[in-house]
């Protein structure tokens, strides 16, 4: 498909014909590469709820959409500029084009199509690079295949022997200490204030751990309370809780689509931590998966000694600016630059 015969119209999530959401939902639906629930719909219009500046670049071909690329635009003086972010800025954990893997473009005539100057992204995905879009500074990223469990199983295809004894280990102290463990893939009941209970707790850890808080800002409360009751085979918030007794041990929400279960913010007891309950949780909703139609849990970008210990398949994330050269994307590019060198 050549870039010659493309045209496209801006238009935010709302504004999508319920033709065009067919055929974004169809999209995701039928290719590995776009099938996170990052790059859904439903995600960029969840987005869009909270109050955020969301648009959609609608390609299209003969007068038919055949591709999409979401973006925001971080305030109005970026959006004079033309200078766009990823949906969900630092909330997301994929970034990019999609379209039919037929298509072929270069980061310089989607910016052209999406009427921008610049853009500055990460997260973008190995498999976007067929498309023609282009990133640098890669790093990696870690998948879980979830196969099915037979009664008995303890495992041992993600986790090593040695994890197993130590899991089968800690999960006998916690019920010997506290009592029987209860697991809860998708909490239906009081899910808000769960959710508010999840997001305080991740926000105690930020601060414990004297990392920035990546949940301050008012909005991304939103947006998570969005994507909770957000329900469709291409984005679904899914909410586990993990309990001994009846005590909290460790929760997580995330959005699952497509079979892919995006493993996004997970949090747990600190007056649990002997349990390991992390690793407890992740195992619990990795024997739920086959179950619950999920072939993957993606972990997202970076490898920690946590991550590396469950065997994973491993790809790569891509970050990068791309732009022209009208005179607005130098001058974006140099506040960066700027920023970048402060903030150093």
């Amino acid at each position: 498909m050549s870039q010659k015969q493309l045209t496209a119209r801006i238009a935010r999530p709302s504004e999508l014909t319920a033709a065009e959401i067919a055929v974004w939902d169809n999209l995701s639906s039928s290719q590995s590469k776009v099938a996170s629930p990052f790059l859904s719909y439903q995600y960029a219009y969840a987005v869009e709820k909270t109050g955020t500046n969301v648009k959609v670049c609608v390609l299209m071909q003969d007068g038919r959409s055949c591709g999409f690329f979401p973006f925001q635009f971080a305030n109005p003086v970026l959006q004079l500029f033309k200078s766009a972010a990823p949906v969900g800025g630092q909330m997301t954990d994929y970034f990019g084009l999609i379209a039919d893997q037929s298509l072929h473009i270069t980061p310089e005539q989607l910016l052209t199509l999406a009427g921008l100057n610049h853009v500055s992204f990460s997260h973008l995905d190995e498999s976007q690079l067929a498309f023609g879009l282009t990133g640098e500074r890669p790093r990696s990223g870690l998948k879980i295949a979830c196969r099915q469990i037979e009664p008995g199983n303890v495992q041992t295809d993600i986790f090593s022997k040695k994890q197993v004894k130590e899991n089968q280990r800690r999960e006998h102290h916690l019920i010997e200490d506290i009592g029987p463990i209860r697991f809860i893939f998708d909490q239906q009941q009081h899910r808000t204030v769960h959710l508010h209970h999840l997001v305080e707790q991740k926000r105690r850890q930020y601060s414990r751990t004297e990392v920035p808080d990546a949940l301050a800002d008012k909005w991304k409360l939103k947006l998570l309370e969005q994507l909770l009751y957000t329900e469709s085979a291409t984005c679904t918030g899914i909410l586990s809780q993990l309990y001994a007794g009846d005590q909290w041990v460790a929760s997580h929400f995330g959005i699952l689509g497509n079979g892919v279960l995006q493993y996004w913010l997970p949090v747990y007891n600190p007056a649990m931590a002997k349990y390991a309950p992390g690793k407890l949780l992740l195992k619990h909703i990795y024997a739920a998966a086959p179950l619950n139609n999920i072939h993957t849990i993606d972990r997202g970008e970076g490898i920690t000694n946590g991550k590396s210990e469950i065997r994973s398949e491993e790809h790569r994330f891509y970050r990068g600016v791309w732009h022209n050269h009208a005179p607005s994307a130098f001058i974006v590019r140099s506040f960066q630059s700027l920023a970048w060198r402060l903030n150093k």
